[in-house]
């Protein structure tokens, strides 16, 4: 389905809004973590520590916008992805670039290493590991996934005192693979968003 130019800009708009929301985007941010998961909203209250009923809410509102679906089970709903919305891939897009965003203000000492990352990379770069869910202490290593091409880091690496350990994957990956899995659970991509969503979609 091909959306009108007036259309497409009233939709990114409107969705660039609701990103601005911090507790829709924190929300939404969960979907990102594995675009086929079902959320409990109860569970993601309780992880973001947010109030119950002000998730429902919100949930139910993405519901209606539909950006979201649920299945109920017994007297519980589970959210999930419209993946029949000809916009959510789109919408995914831009939660990722969000999410990069956020990411690099948390780790504001490290912003020119993962620009000057990006600038050398040709193709997918993604940030997994500790640094991705929080838990890197100064000793912790940069874990990076690249589908393409990286230049030389030994440089990088020594001006910012850290590990750099490059994966490198293909493009035709296994998304059963459990390596696989954990990346796609677990990252941020510093480059090749609308590349990286088509590869695990």
């Amino acid at each position: 389905m091909i959306l009108n130019k007036k259309v497409y800009k009233h939709f990114i708009t409107h969705m660039s809004n609701m990103i601005l929301n911090k507790n829709i985007l924190s929300i939404l941010e969960e979907f990102c973590l594995d675009y086929s998961k079902r959320i409990y909203g109860r569970r993601v209250a309780g992880k973001l520590k947010m109030n119950q009923k002000t998730v429902s809410n919100i949930l139910n509102k993405l519901e209606k916008e539909d950006i979201l679906k649920y299945s109920t089970e017994g007297k519980n709903k589970y959210y999930f992805l419209n993946m029949l919305n000809p916009q959510i891939k789109d919408t995914i897009k831009m939660l990722e670039i969000a999410r990069k965003n956020k990411f690099i203000q948390k780790y504001g000492r490290l912003k020119e290493l993962f620009y000057a990352l990006e600038k050398r990379a040709k193709g997918i770069l993604v940030i997994f590991g500790s640094y991705t869910n929080f838990t890197s202490n100064k000793d912790s290593d940069l874990d990076v996934f690249v589908v393409g091409s990286l230049g030389e880091v030994e440089d990088l690496e020594n001006l910012y005192n850290i590990k750099i350990n490059v994966v490198k994957g293909r493009e035709n990956i296994n998304k059963q693979d459990v390596f696989v899995k954990e990346i796609i659970k677990n990252h941020i991509i510093l480059k090749g968003v609308e590349e990286f969503v088509e590869l695990i979609w």
